[in-house]
C-alpha cells in the first residue's frame, strides 16, 4: 500500500459537498493500514489469531484456532430471510450471490448479501463459502457516509493489511450508507435519517448479519468486531456506549467523537482563521507550497524527538515552534522561502484555536498539531500555491465539512448560526447550540462500563499529523475514561497508540502501516492484552522500507542508538516526552457521562 492518502475537494454548494463528502468516505474507508503478526509476514493457517509479546519488534506470536465452519444452507436461500423484525416492515435482502475476490493472490468465494434496513439502511454483508473461522467484522464507514463499501473488499477493512485472518477470508463482513445516499441533499434534514447515521444504521446493519450468519451457517458467530476510521472511529466508539453487547472487540481509529465540536467549531475556525476576511466571504491566505516552508521549518526545529534522524515529532507537544521565527524580513520581495506577517497570523491561529474572551479556557480539546503541516493541503489550506489564482475559503474542506454536517448538528436550535457567527469565543455557545444534539451525535461519554463488564475490548488509535480530527480530542477523551473508571479499570480493557507523523487514518510521512486486527483479536480471544505495536513505512511497491514500534500512551519509542534506525528492532520504550493532563477547556463538559438521545423508529 502506498503510505501516502490525501483527498481533494472542489465543490462549493451544500449538494456538491454531500457528493464530495461521499466521496471522502469512500477514500478513508480504503485506507488499510498494515503488518498482521507483528512481523508484516501472512504465513498463519486459516483460523489462526495471532498476540504479539511485549517485545520490541512484536514479532513473537501465539496462535489460537478456531475451526472453519461450513454452510448449511444454499447462498440463494438467504434471499428469502426475513429482516423485518429488526428493521420494520419495508425491510427486505435484494438479493443473495456467490462471488469471488482475489485477496493476497488467493481466490476467495464469498456469499454476498444485498439489502435494505427500513427505511432507507442500505446494506451488504459478505459471508465466506469455505473459509469462515466463527468471526464477524462490522465495517465503520468514513465522512458523512452515504455509500456502502464493499465488504468483499480488503481494501474497506481498515487496520488489515497483510492480516491472515482477512487475506484468507476469515471474517464475515458487513458494511451500511448507514441510512443516505450522497446524492440526497435532504437527507440530513430528516428525523429518521438523522438517528440511522447518528447510532442506529451500524446496529441494525449488525443485526441483520449476524441473522444471516445464523441462516447460513447453522450456527452464530463465536466473535464479534467493529473496525472503523474517522467517523467511523465515532460509530465504533458508538457501539461501545449504546450497545455494549454488540461487539467483543471494538478498534477506534481518529474518532469524530466529538461531532458537534469538530463539524462546527473546529474545521470554523480553520476557515475564518485562512481568510483575507476573517469571514467565509474571503480568499486564501495560506497556500500549499507556504504550507511546506512551515512544515520545512517545524521539522528543522523540532524533528528527530525519538533519537533517530528521522524528522518526526515524537510528540509535537513537546515541540515549541513559533511561527514568527520564518517570517519574511520587512519589504522582503522574495517571499518563497518564508512566511508572510499575515501568513504567521492564519499558522499561529489554527494552531491554538479560539479561546472564550470571559474566561480564558480553550474552545477546543485540541487543534491541528507541530508535524502536521504538509497534511494540511487540501484541508486547512488548498491544493493551490499562492502564486497561483486566489483561492476563495469556501473552496476548502473545512468549510464543506462544515456545510454538510450543519443540519444535523443544528436542529432545534433556537437561531440558526452560521460559519461566521459561531461562538469561537464564547463558551456559552456549547449550551446555547452544540448541547442539544450532542447526547444524539457524538460518542464522547466516558463510562464504558457496561461495556468493559460484557468483556469487551477497545483500541483506540490516532496520527500525531492527522490534519481532520486533532490527536489531541482523542487524548482527551482517554483521560475522561481514566477519570471516570479509573486508570486501572481502563487499563484492563483499553489501549491508545499515538503514531509520529501520520496523517488521517494513513498516510503522512511516519509509519502508517499498522496491524491492529491482530491485536483486538488475540486479547479478546486469548486475553493477550497488547503492548508494543510495529508499525511499518511502504514504498509505492509496498515494500517495507522502515518499521517501528509504537506503545501505550504516554510512552514514546526512542531509538537506542545504534544499529539502523529504520529497523524496529532498534528501539526501546521511552517514558512520556509530555505527560501534562488535558486543561479544562469550554466543551469538557461533553466529555462526563450523559444520556444518550434517541429519535425516530426505535432500534432492537
Amino acid at each position: 500500500m502506498s503510505s501516502r492518502h490525501r483527498s481533494g475537494l472542489f465543490a462549493h454548494a451544500y449538494s456538491g459537498a454531500i457528493s464530495f463528502l461521499t466521496s471522502f468516505t469512500i477514500g478513508v474507508a480504503a485506507v488499510s493500514l498494515a503488518g498482521c503478526g507483528g512481523d508484516g509476514s501472512s504465513s498463519a493457517t486459516t483460523g489462526t489469531s495471532s498476540g504479539s509479546t511485549s517485545t520490541s519488534t512484536g514479532s513473537t506470536t501465539t496462535a489460537t484456532t478456531l475451526q472453519v465452519v461450513a454452510p448449511v444452507i444454499d447462498c440463494s436461500q438467504l434471499a428469502s430471510v426475513d429482516i423485518t423484525d429488526i428493521g420494520g416492515a419495508g425491510s427486505k435482502i435484494a438479493s443473495a450471490t456467490i462471488t469471488t475476490t482475489t485477496i493476497n493472490g488467493a481466490t476467495v468465494q464469498l456469499c454476498t448479501v444485498k439489502g435494505t434496513l427500513a427505511p432507507s439502511n442500505t446494506f451488504a454483508v459478505a459471508l465466506p463459502v469455505s473459509t469462515w473461522t466463527q468471526r464477524f467484522a462490522e465495517l465503520g464507514c468514513g465522512g458523512l457516509c452515504g455509500n456502502v463499501s464493499d465488504p468483499t473488499k480488503q481494501s474497506s477493512f481498515s487496520f488489515s493489511y497483510n492480516c491472515p485472518l482477512v487475506q484468507q477470508g476469515g471474517f464475515v463482513t458487513a458494511a451500511t450508507d448507514m441510512g443516505h445516499t450522497g446524492s440526497d441533499a435532504t437527507w440530513s434534514s430528516d428525523t429518521q435519517k438523522q438517528a440511522d447515521f447518528a447510532y442506529r444504521g451500524q446496529h441494525i446493519t449488525t443485526l441483520a448479519a449476524k441473522k444471516l450468519i445464523k441462516s447460513y451457517y447453522g450456527q452464530a458467530q463465536k466473535y464479534s468486531y467493529f473496525v472503523g476510521c474517522s467517523d467511523g472511529g465515532r460509530e465504533a466508539l458508538m457501539a461501545a456506549q449504546r450497545y455494549p453487547n454488540d461487539y467483543n472487540g471494538i478498534v477506534a481509529g481518529a474518532p469524530a467523537a466529538h461531532f458537534q465540536t469538530q463539524n462546527s467549531l473546529y474545521h470554523g475556525w480553520s476557515v475564518v482563521s485562512n481568510s483575507t476576511t476573517g469571514d467565509n466571504t474571503g480568499n486564501v491566505v495560506l497556500y500549499a507550497d507556504k504550507a511546506k516552508v512551515l512544515h520545512k521549518a517545524v521539522v528543522a526545529a523540532c524533528g528527530g524527538t525519538s533519537g533517530a534522524p528521522d524528522g518526526l515529532l515524537a510528540d509535537p507537544r513537546a515541540c515549541n515552534f513559533n511561527p514568527v521565527s520564518i517570517q519574511c524580513a520587512a519589504g522582503a520581495t522574495d517571499t518563497s522561502n518564508c512566511l508572510t506577517a499575515a501568513e504567521v497570523t492564519t499558522a499561529s491561529r489554527i494552531y491554538s484555536g479560539p479561546t472564550d474572551t470571559t474566561t480564558g479556557k480553550r474552545m477546543l480539546a485540541g487543534s491541528p498539531q507541530l508535524g502536521s503541516e504538509a497534511n494540511w493541503i487540501g484541508v486547512e489550506v488548498p491544493n493551490s500555491n499562492s502564486t497561483d489564482a486566489p483561492a476563495p475559503v469556501t473552496s476548502l474542506f473545512s468549510n464543506m465539512i462544515v456545510t454538510g454536517a450543519y443540519n444535523l448538528i443544528f436542529t432545534g436550535s433556537p437561531t440558526m448560526p452560521n460559519i461566521n457567527t459561531f461562538g469561537y469565543h464564547d463558551g456559552n455557545f456549547y449550551t446555547d447550540y452544540l448541547a442539544a444534539n450532542h447526547p444524539l451525535n457524538d460518542a464522547t461519554n466516558p463510562d464504558l462500563s457496561a461495556f468493559q463488564n460484557a468483556g469487551g475490548k477497545l483500541i483506540l488509535w490516532h496520527g500525531w499529523a492527522d490534519q481532520h480530527i486533532s490527536p489531541l480530542f482523542t487524548i482527551a477523551y482517554y483521560e475522561a475514561m481514566q477519570n471516570t473508571m479509573g486508570t486501572s479499570a481502563v487499563d484492563a480493557f483499553a489501549r491508545l497508540y499515538l503514531v509520529p507523523g501520520v496523517g488521517h487514518c494513513g498516510g503522512g510521512e511516519g509509519n502508517p502501516n499498522i496491524d491492529l486486527v491482530s491485536r483486538i483479536t488475540a486479547w479478546v480471544e486469548q486475553g493477550t492484552g497488547p503492548s508494543s505495536v510495529m508499525t511499518y513505512q511502504t514504498d509505492t511497491s509496498s515494500n517495507v522500507t522502515a518499521s517501528r514500534p509504537v506503545y501505550p500512551y504516554p510512552a514514546v519509542a526512542m531509538y537506542k542508538g545504534s544499529g539502523d534506525w529504520h529497523d524496529g528492532a532498534n528501539y526501546v520504550s521511552g517514558g512520556p516526552l509530555y505527560n501534562v493532563a488535558t486543561a479544562a477547556w469550554a466543551g469538557s463538559s461533553f466529555y462526563t457521562p450523559y444520556t444518550a438521545k434517541v429519535q425516530g423508529v426505535a432500534a432492537p
